[in-house]
């Protein structure tokens, strides 16, 4: 579509949604709901992305066994992935992430997306393990072993591909 490229993605899900409620029996409709999804995951920022994702969900429900349903599934991961925070801050969008990437790897094994899902899912990973492993340190360095023992074993369980697994088996060992 002419509008997308130019950035004007209100003139083209308006484009889109006449399409849809014109043509409902179209051979079109999931490419349309599918674009309008893919207009508001362009356009960026929270609420954009917010309703990109209520978009994918929507074409996913409607159109669960098209190849293209692990390509939405996959934009709803990547767009909390984006929203990710560093492993000291809030890791709602982190959680989600996984959720969603896990999701991802088992509704569609044989997609062709899996590769990236689970690079994207251990990147996601890591930092989910990087949050557990501070609190963890935290606790250690001030003596307080019950709290560590149950964080640090939180990571060890978890996340056993955490780049510093070994450290936290170490301090769980030590507490």
């Amino acid at each position: 579509m002419d509008a997308m490229k130019h950035n004007k993605f209100d003139v083209a899900r308006m484009t889109l949604q006449t399409l849809i409620n014109t043509y409902p029996d179209s051979e079109y409709i999931a490419r349309a709901k599918l674009a309008v999804g893919d207009s508001w995951y362009a356009e960026g920022g929270t609420t954009s992305l917010t309703q990109a994702e209520l978009e994918y969900k929507d074409f996913i429900t409607f159109f669960p066994n098209m190849p293209e349903a692990a390509e939405a599934q996959l934009k709803i991961a990547n767009i909390h992935y984006q929203q990710m925070e560093k492993p000291d801050r809030d890791f709602t969008h982190a959680m989600r992430a996984e959720d969603e990437y896990r999701q991802l790897i088992n509704q569609f094994p044989d997609s062709k997306l899996l590769p990236e899902a689970r690079q994207r899912l251990l990147e996601v990973q890591e930092v989910l393990a990087e949050r557990e492993f501070r609190i963890g340190h935290f606790y250690y360095i001030r003596e307080a072993y019950p709290a560590a023992i149950a964080r640090l074993r939180s990571v060890v369980d978890k996340y056993p591909l955490y780049s510093q697994a070994d450290e936290a088996l170490y301090m769980l060992g030590q507490s």
